[in-house]
């Protein structure tokens, strides 16, 4: 009995993990678009980075603070959704990979501005989920973004026992 509760606790745990990451990575898309300034960083550590191809790369929370004031004051609509990603905790570690997409207004009507491969890292600093870094590839065709999708998607593979 007494190993049958340890191993649902840690069942549990594991699960607890992984929601809490995805809750933070999923707080992303509202905290930016909606212009969430002084709450966006705050899901991201003191020394973050954020490595996109469409601009330069970003380091620190306000630099965080200062996208999310940017894009949520924009005077046309956008709009970012992210798929449902896979999720790799280890122990106080984890990574985050997926496809997300970026929609803007024009003359009314909402269009897909990019689609992209994500790779968000997240430590966990005083029981706590924050991201630490996040980088994002356009789906072009070209190899980057592949890579950063197949790389995930390797790691969370089970590894067979040796």
């Amino acid at each position: 009995m007494e190993a049958r509760l340890q191993s649902l606790e840690t069942e549990v745990a594991r699960l607890r993990d992984e929601l809490d990451v995805l809750r933070v990575v999923a707080s992303y898309a509202p905290s930016i678009d909606g212009g969430a300034a002084t709450e966006a960083p705050l899901f991201w550590t003191e020394d973050c980075r954020y490595d996109s191809d469409a601009a330069e790369p970003l380091a620190g929370r306000p630099a965080i603070e200062a996208l999310s004031d940017r894009v949520g004051h924009l005077p046309i609509g956008a709009a970012h959704f992210m798929n449902l990603p896979v999720v790799v905790v280890d122990g106080d570690r984890a990574t985050v990979t997926g496809e997300s997409h970026t929609f803007h207004q024009e003359e009314g009507r909402y269009v897909v501005a990019r689609v992209s491969a994500n790779r968000w890292e997240l430590v966990r600093a005083d029981g706590t989920w924050l991201i630490q870094s996040r980088v994002n590839r356009i789906l072009d065709g070209s190899d980057e973004g592949r890579q950063l999708l197949a790389r995930g998607i390797r790691e969370s593979r089970p590894q067979p026992p040796t």
